[in-house]
């Protein structure tokens, strides 16, 4: 149809980011269980097992040594990436189908994500639309407008005014443009608006049509425009600051959209944008508060947990059969642990997000509970708050099944794959790739031995010893809970030493591990950065330190509630200008 024809045209620009990636070292017993490197599962579940979910190496950065701030995080030298479009990632196009065509609409996989530095986010900023993707989306979006105005009683609660007749121009005028400016994030344009209407009209005086059909055909067409499968964020220069380059109120509004709940504006954020007061700081904090209290706040949030978090490892993380209590909707509930205790931590405590690494308050249902062996007595299987046994050995967000069984493999653990999984995603540490010629590791360690003593075997090689020392004293203290993540005392039949240390602390458990990261200068900084990271769709380089520095300053000095980050950075001049100098 002219509608694909048009659309694939308007694709062929190439978008480029002024990042790159390279390859983290990852040796461990037994093969990799991560996906393709930069793809997601499907359902738009993000992929997190990048070959280095930190930041990149090499190329600048800090050449003394940092004690606190944007300085720990070695942010590398770089050309400021000039990109201004960010297509959808997945679960922000099924999020704004569902805040624009209402939430029972139904909905198929779209293209895969990719991910750079662990986030859906900046990989969407480096990618565009293949041709097979236009007709995912053409499919798609065909089922979701026939469902959204197949009736009256569906498209009321889409349009704001009901058409009565093809040829009331005046109700598809308002309703169109209504739509249009949510969807496309900024008001249409009287040849927009022209274009859509006259395509409603057209099909619906069809014979055998009607108005509604005629409608679903224009926003079907809209819903596949550029405008609305892509976020548009150029900047314009700002006189009273000097000619840098400021994001427009409309497009602040789309980027508050996209942070917030990733999904579209909503009328009041774009009525605040036409009122000029997206321009200001305060303005900006005053949506951001309003917009936090929403419930659609909450998806964003998980959807950043599950990246955060490594959800994409634990959807690959297949496990041998005689694993039986390992099930898909065990996996499944160990995600949405992650998740909630992530949520309660943010919006119900408003606690410290440094208290997530030592806690032992968590979310269970009926089969986690019982894979967990803690009481559950509720009716239901819904998840409930629970408070873990005194002196459990399940510390923290690191004794999450999910965390531990998406970094290990089918059979065996791999201390390697979970110490540097904290050292990218939680400590912004750069892993470096292994030399070449590195002896392969056994796929199965050796009658009687620990996985912990092959690893030590491994790291007393010369070539293998700097790279696993980042790592392996790391994973070690996890080496109590099996592949997938279940408690054990034993390996092999010998006694666990999970013994390790992290810069220089030592623990010998990971209720220790946990303690030791609380504590860790990195922790917080590195949460601010990819709170950041996250925002702007791309790796932070050395140009963003100051405003890195003052929202780290601020997360510090707030106790570290995510929920106040949030705000901070959604008034930052990192977030409201092109360039944060």
């Amino acid at each position: 149809m002219i509608i694909k024809r048009l659309l694939i045209e308007s694709l062929t620009v190439t978008v480029t980011i002024g990042a790159a990636l390279f390859v983290g070292c990852s040796g461990a017993i037994g093969p990799s269980n991560g996906g393709p490197s930069g793809a997601t599962g499907g359902g738009g579940v993000p992929n997190n097992g990048q070959p280095n979910g930190g930041q990149p190496s090499g190329g600048g950065g800090t050449t003394s040594t940092p004690t606190s701030g944007a300085g720990l995080l070695d942010l590398p030298s770089a050309a400021l990436p000039t990109n201004g479009l960010h297509k959808l990632t997945a679960w922000e196009f099924t999020n704004s189908l569902q805040d624009l065509l209402g939430s029972a609409v139904p909905l198929s996989p779209v293209e895969v994500d990719t991910l750079i530095g662990g986030f859906a986010t900046v990989g969407s900023s480096s990618v565009s639309i293949s041709p097979a993707g236009v007709d995912q989306y053409e499919t798609v979006l065909g089922a979701a407008t026939t469902f959204a105005f197949g009736d009256a009683t569906h498209a009321g609660a889409v349009l704001s005014c009901m058409p009565q007749s093809p040829t009331d121009t005046a109700c598809l005028t308002s309703a169109l443009n209504a739509f249009g400016r949510r969807a496309f994030r900024r008001p249409l344009s009287a040849d927009e608006t022209t274009a859509f209407v006259n395509l409603a009209t057209t099909i619906g005086n069809q014979t055998g049509s009607n108005v509604l059909t005629g409608v679903q055909h224009a926003v079907w067409a809209m819903l596949q425009s550029p405008d609305f499968l892509y976020r548009v964020e150029l900047g314009a220069p700002s006189a009273s600051d000097g000619g840098r380059l400021k994001y427009t109120g409309v497009e602040i509004a789309s980027r508050l959209a996209a942070t917030i709940w990733g999904s579209v504006p909503d009328d009041p954020l774009l009525d605040a944008a036409a009122a000029n007061t997206l321009g200001t700081t305060d303005g900006i904090r005053t949506q951001v508060q309003r917009m936090i209290a929403d419930p659609r706040a909450h998806r964003a949030l998980a959807a950043f947990a599950d990246q955060l978090f490594d959800a994409f490892a634990l959807s690959q993380a297949d496990k041998d059969p005689m694993f039986t209590a390992y099930t898909t909707t065990l996996r499944a509930a160990m995600l949405k642990e992650i998740e909630l205790r992530v949520d309660d931590m943010t919006f119900t405590q408003k606690g410290d997000y440094l208290s997530l690494f030592e806690s032992t308050t968590t979310f269970v249902n009926k089969e986690l509970a019982v894979f967990y062996g803690v009481p559950f007595t509720a009716n239901d299987n819904d998840f409930h708050r629970v408070d873990l046994p005194a002196g459990t050995p399940r510390v923290g967000l690191l004794g999450s099944a999910g965390l531990l069984a998406g970094h290990a493999h089918a059979q065996l653990t791999s201390p390697t794959s979970r110490g540097k999984y904290v050292d990218t995603m939680l400590l912004c540490r750069t892993v470096p790739p292994p030399p070449p010629g590195v002896p392969p590791l056994p796929d199965h360690a050796p009658p009687g031995s620990t996985v912990r003593q092959v690893m030590e075997a491994h790291r007393s090689q010369a070539q293998c010893s700097a790279c696993h020392a980042l790592m392996d004293p790391i994973g070690f203290a996890m080496e109590n809970f099996d592949t997938t993540g279940q408690y054990r005392t034993s390996d092999n039949g010998q006694p666990i030493d999970a013994s390790g240390t992290l810069d220089g602390v030592a623990f010998n458990s990971l209720g220790g591990l946990g303690s030791a990261l609380r504590k860790n200068a990195s922790t917080g900084p590195c949460m601010v950065s990819k709170v950041y990271e996250n925002a702007l769709g791309r790796l932070p380089i050395d140009i963003d330190t100051a405003a890195l520095d003052q929202l780290i300053t601020k997360f510090n000095g707030s106790g570290h509630h995510v929920d106040q980050l949030l705000v901070d950075l959604a008034g930052s001049d990192g977030f409201r200008f092109v360039s944060p100098k």
